[in-house]
């Protein structure tokens, strides 16, 4: 069951990375105009342990709706505590979603899944300035696992 739980982490970098807030209820704004999320962003995101990973993103932000694709390289490790740990393999993961129309710069959203039975519940913020997008996402795992990690990242949007 440990080696499950943590491989299915995986999910949570995709996650991790497009920020996205199903359902917003925000009007949609002009479908034709591009928002502070569109383009494509490279960085890195750590892990508590002091692992960390090379990260792009390419996304599309119209109106409210973001999508995107996040690429997301070797060497970030996930330690679940009593759950289990495990590298992350690179990866690519599409994910799409829609942020609030009052603050298109700023998103909060919770998700969760299931691995092997367990849910697994992420907490996901992220703020892009100017060129700049700052993501956290605290895993929220069960109290028997023990503490829950926390991934940041901070990426660039490319030229």
């Amino acid at each position: 069951m440990k080696k499950f739980l943590v491989l299915g982490l995986v999910a949570v970098i995709g996650l991790f990375a497009v920020m996205a807030v199903p359902g917003a209820s925000a009007a949609p704004a002009a479908a034709g105009k591009s928002g502070p999320y569109e383009g494509t962003f490279n960085g890195t995101v750590y892990a508590p342990d002091g692992s960390s990973a090379p990260m792009s993103l390419i996304m599309t932000h119209r109106g409210t709706a973001v999508d995107g694709t996040v690429f997301i390289g070797d060497g970030l490790n996930i330690d679940a505590g009593m759950c289990g740990a495990a590298a992350i393999p690179a990866s690519s993961i599409y994910a799409n979603g829609r942020t609030s129309a009052a603050n298109p710069k700023a998103l909060s959203a919770r998700s969760s899944f299931d691995v092997s039975g367990i849910n697994v519940t992420v907490d996901l913020n992220s703020k892009v300035s100017g060129d700049t997008l700052n993501a956290t996402a605290k895993i929220d795992l069960p109290w028997l696992c023990g503490k829950d990690p926390v991934l940041n990242g901070t990426l660039y949007r490319a030229a």
